[in-house]
Formats: structure tokens, sequence, C-alpha cells
């Protein structure tokens, strides 16, 4: 044993596995997202396969032809956890996260420069430590992440150059 870590898995490995997992949970066949996504089937089994660079566009593409959450995708590769894609497919958790610091940022400006590392930490692992005690569903939260998720997209940037 030579004592050296295995090298991690790069973002394409990681981005494959996710997508994979998430058109597995909703059972469909590749042919039937990439025909959902407007998309050949090469370039989609491209994509899936994580030939690609990351691809902002096609991930959102995919997950709307998944109905699924695109910011999962995205932090399954950044935390290293494909199955986070999955899971969060349905629930929208990390679009729901992403709503929050949009909606955060835009209140708290710059006085965000002013917030050191302490506070941060404990409001947002006592906001998990909550989520561990229970959940609740609500038609005022659906309401929230409907209203949350297009006014995301209308500040994301269009796809091109």
């Amino acid at each position: 044993m030579s004592g050296v870590p295995p090298d991690p898995p790069r973002d394409g490995e990681l981005l494959s596995a996710a997508v994979k997992a998430v058109r597995r949970h909703r059972g469909l066949t590749t042919a039937e997202v990439a025909a959902a996504m407007n998309m050949a089937l090469r370039t989609y089994e491209r994509f899936e396969s994580g030939a690609t660079r990351l691809n902002l566009d096609h991930i959102h593409r995919f997950a709307a032809a998944t109905n699924s959450d695109p910011y999962a995708l995205i932090l399954a590769v950044v935390i290293g956890s494909p199955e986070f894609a999955r899971r969060s497919a349905d629930n929208k958790m990390a679009t729901i996260l992403t709503i929050a610091v949009q909606r955060f940022d835009r209140t708290i400006q710059d006085r965000l420069l002013d917030l050191d590392a302490r506070t941060l930490i404990a409001a947002v692992t006592g906001m998990f430590d909550t989520l561990l005690d229970g959940d609740e569903t609500s038609e005022q939260a659906q309401a929230w992440l409907k209203t949350g998720a297009a006014e995301l997209l209308a500040t994301r940037p269009k796809p091109g150059r």
C-alpha cells in the first residue's frame, strides 16, 4: 500500500453518474431524454457519458426534460455525490437553496462583506439541523419554489456567446 489516496473522480465522471442516476430514477431512456432536450442522440450520449466539458445549458435542458433539479446536478459535481442529484430531483433542494441565496444577496448586498464565517456556519448548520428534525410540505412552499425558480431563470445568462 503506497499511502497515496486515489485520484478523485473527474467532473465529467461525477456529472455522468448524476445524470444517469436521475434519468434512471425517472425511468427514461437516453433516446427519450435526447428527444425531450431537442438534441441528437449521439450528442446526448456524449453529454451523459461525461465526455464533454460541463455545459450549463445542457444541464438546464436535461433538468427540464427530466423534471429534476439543475442546481442539484451542479452541486452533485461540486460535493462529489452523484446521488445528491437523484435524491434532490423531486424536492428541488438545491434550487431552493439557490433561490434563497439569490434573495439573500439581493437583500443584504454589501453588508454580506461584514458577515464572518462563524456566523454563516452557525446559520447554515442550524438550518440543516432543523431539517434533520422533520420535514413539512405545503402549498405555500410550492408557490415559493415556483416563483423563485422563475426568478432564477430570468437572471440566468442565455446560452451562447
